[in-house]
């Protein structure tokens, strides 16, 4: 059984659907800023497992970044998903980030090359408790 999950699910397209709307496609925010984005996208918060797994497996495949406690959207992410975008039009069913995370592989040596490296510096835990204590 592998260590990290290798799936893409719902929560991880909403904090990328989140980030893209609190930056607007440019610059860094803060997790503050994500979290209530996602809050008032559909009134539900993040719980601090499914954050925790988003962040790994967005940094893993390059879509997001992190630097000096802001996340942002990757060049490569942007133009991925104006691609995307433009190919599947309006009416379809499927939402494009969904089909663009869908497309992205998970292995479990690019999540703990995050953990490891990334996340570990960046003490989420901190964050979120303190988010939840302002907001929550």
């Amino acid at each position: 059984m592998p260590k990290y999950n290798l799936t893409w699910q719902a929560t991880d397209s909403k904090f990328l659907d989140a980030l893209l709307l609190a930056t607007g496609g440019e610059g860094g925010v803060t997790l503050q800023d994500v979290l209530l984005m996602g809050d008032a996208l559909d009134g539900e918060v993040f719980e601090l497992k499914e954050l925790e797994e988003a962040l790994e497996k967005l940094l893993s495949v390059g879509f997001i970044s992190l630097q000096k406690n802001k996340f942002s959207l990757t060049a490569a992410f942007l133009t991925k998903y104006e691609e995307i975008t433009l190919a599947e039009g309006e009416d379809s069913e499927t939402k494009p980030l969904d089909t663009l995370l869908q497309q992205q592989t998970l292995t479990e040596e690019s999540i703990t090359a995050v953990r490891e490296n990334i996340l570990k510096k960046y003490k989420l835990k901190n964050h979120y408790q303190q988010y939840m204590e302002q907001y929550g």
